[in-house]
């Protein structure tokens, strides 16, 4: 899975939030999270990733130029692995951030129970 957005992420620290965060929490919320809680700096150079408690959904904000994006991501079925240990944050590599977003059910392991052989189609006029 591709992250949505053009950026090397060569040389970007990339962090989690371990444990879960208040998705309740906009980009001012979380950059104050960010700064205050964590003490970390927001830069360009920095990536930070949060889970909801429900592990169903997925923020992930950074800089680029002059303002902030903010990505969120909901998945309707299967949670994300995401370690609940504590709510401190680790430096992680993008191996590991692409593999905690990958869809907790992937497509291609979905089997039907039996070939599809036939479909009717039945339009009706009024």
């Amino acid at each position: 899975m591709a992250l949505p957005f053009e950026k090397n992420l060569k040389h970007i620290k990339i962090y989690l939030r371990l444990g879960s965060t208040s998705f309740n929490l906009g980009i001012p919320g979380l950059i104050s999270l960010i700064e205050n809680g964590m003490g970390i700096h927001m830069d360009d150079q920095s990536i930070f990733c949060f889970c909801s408690k429900s592990k169903k959904q997925i923020k992930i904000i950074y800089t680029e130029n002059a303002g902030h994006f903010l990505i969120q991501r909901k998945i309707r079925y299967g949670t994300f692995p995401w370690p609940q240990d504590n709510e401190e944050a680790v430096l992680v590599d993008y191996e590991i951030l692409k593999a905690l977003l990958v869809d907790p059910v992937a497509v291609d392991a979905i089997h039907t129970r039996h070939k599809v052989r036939k479909i009717q189609l039945q339009l009706t006029h009024y």
